[in-house]
């Protein structure tokens, strides 16, 4: 009762626009040529707002963690269709957050990782670890506090990743290939599958989130907005010009949902014949 009470205070939910309207206002431009321009749709405002998202893209549920001002991170439940918010109990200090591709949602913490499936929570065989980073593709993949080495947890061992073994990594990702990207405070980088050595992307601005969409490319944010990678070593583009960038993930539809210090945004790309013209 006590922390469903906080709760009330610390989040406020912003209405959708009407999604059934056939002209939407264009908020931010795109350099991706396959779409003109981006609405702006705010599922949710945040005072202590996350960092890091995961979605359930058979409910279209987003699971988020936030920091309700005494130091720990809450794990909520945000469905986007209907939006029902609801908070889970559980996990201790659940920063980092991961999806499968079986719906599963992980919530890493200060005790390990855990599960929630079925609408329960199991406690995997990964304890007593202090869990910064989640990724799921095929293995467990994770980044262990406070020294930030990759690790991964297979056949109910954990073992450190070999692409990225003795390098300090804030967060990673895999594509299609199995190449591993990651960031760190000098940079985004890139590692080819079953290599060691890694190569430096882009070192400015300074990258502070990623994620794979729904067909494994990767994105990256800053605080001046959203990259896709398009190839290893080849292209790192802007795709939307938006401030204070601090995480993301994609929707059921591809769509980009992301966070900054005060609101849970997704982007819904707009075409010329459902746009207006006028941009904030």
């Amino acid at each position: 009762m006590k922390l469903n009470s906080l709760l009330c205070f610390l989040i406020n939910i912003s209405l959708l626009p009407d999604s059934k309207s056939s002209i939407r206002y264009c908020d931010f431009t795109t350099n991706d040529r396959s779409k003109y321009c981006y609405a702006k749709e705010i599922l949710l405002a945040i005072t202590h707002s996350p960092n890091q998202l995961a979605v359930d893209k058979s409910s279209n549920t987003l699971y988020f963690s936030f920091d309700m001002g005494q130091g720990d991170f809450v794990p909520a439940v945000f469905n986007m269709d209907n939006k029902k918010l609801t908070v889970l109990n559980g996990v201790r200090d659940a920063f980092a957050l991961a999806s499968d591709d079986s719906s599963n949602i992980y919530f890493g913490g200060n005790n390990g990782i855990y599960r929630y499936e079925k609408q329960s929570l199991k406690q995997l065989n990964i304890k007593n670890l202090d869990i910064w980073w989640l990724y799921i593709r095929n293995n467990i993949y994770f980044i262990k506090f406070p020294n930030l080495e990759a690790h991964y947890y297979k056949n109910m061992t954990v073992k450190e990743l070999p692409e990225l073994k003795g390098k300090v990594v804030h967060q990673f990702v895999l594509d299609k290939q199995g190449n591993v990207f990651f960031i760190n405070g000098s940079g985004l980088y890139g590692v080819r599958r079953g290599r060691h050595r890694d190569i430096m992307l882009r070192d400015n601005p300074k990258f502070v989130g990623m994620a794979t969409d729904n067909n494994s490319d990767v994105y990256v944010c800053s605080e001046d907005g959203i990259y896709v990678v398009s190839k290893m070593v080849i292209k790192v583009k802007k795709i939307v010009n938006v401030q204070g960038v601090l995480g993301l993930t994609f929707d059921k539809l591809n769509n980009i949902v992301y966070t900054n210090a005060y609101e849970i945004v997704r982007l819904v790309p707009m075409t010329r014949k459902r746009s207006l013209f006028s941009f904030v």
